[in-house]
């Protein structure tokens, strides 16, 4: 890991303010404990497919690990499933602790996992559901699977948003709606 590049995005940095005036510093410590986590479950599986990491760049989408090394599309879907297990086996042990601040950081945890594995893109549900899509179909219909899927789950949270009074909530679906079916934004 000599030498690992990192990057940090103004995008995040933006993100982990918008984190901080939401929730002061334990949601913002929980909401990057959590990804932590889940991204060690992502470099974890990466090491153990033989993948060298050159770097991580952190953006508001989320990290983008670079990494060198030819993997099979079944190691590349697990290493991608690693992530979400990661972060549920982190918020199992959050639980456990029965120490408020960790209860809490598990509590993000799951509802940041559950999140992730919805079907948009660039998110890791939505890379497991074109993995998927792609052994059953053409890439044109994947494409127009994920981007309906996808609209479909930002609509829900905008709704959501909408529905509990929650501006972030519902920024959140409009910002899913726009990665669903602006594929440059990825």
């Amino acid at each position: 890991m000599a030498g690992l590049g990192l990057t940090v995005s103004p995008g995040f940095l933006l993100l982990s303010a918008a984190l901080y005036y939401m929730g002061g510093w334990p949601a913002a410590a929980a909401f990057l404990a959590a990804g932590l986590a889940h991204e060690l479950g992502h470099l974890t599986a990466l090491f153990l497919a033989g993948a060298a990491v050159r770097g991580v760049h952190i953006t508001a989408c989320g990290p983008v690990i670079d990494y060198s090394g030819v993997l099979t599309r079944r190691q590349e879907a697990g290493i991608i499933a690693a992530g979400p297990v990661a972060g549920l086996l982190f918020a199992v042990c959050c639980f456990i602790t029965g120490i408020p601040f960790l209860r809490y950081a598990g509590a993000i945890a799951l509802l940041g996992t559950a999140f992730n594995l919805l079907p948009v893109l660039p998110m890791d549900g939505g890379r497991l559901a074109q993995y998927g899509l792609e052994l059953v179909m053409g890439p044109q219909w994947v494409s127009a699977v994920l981007r309906i899927a996808g609209s479909l789950c930002a609509l829900g949270v905008l709704v959501t948003g909408l529905h509990i009074r929650s501006v972030a909530a519902a920024a959140v679906g409009i910002w899913m709606a726009a990665l669903a079916n602006v594929p440059e934004l990825r």
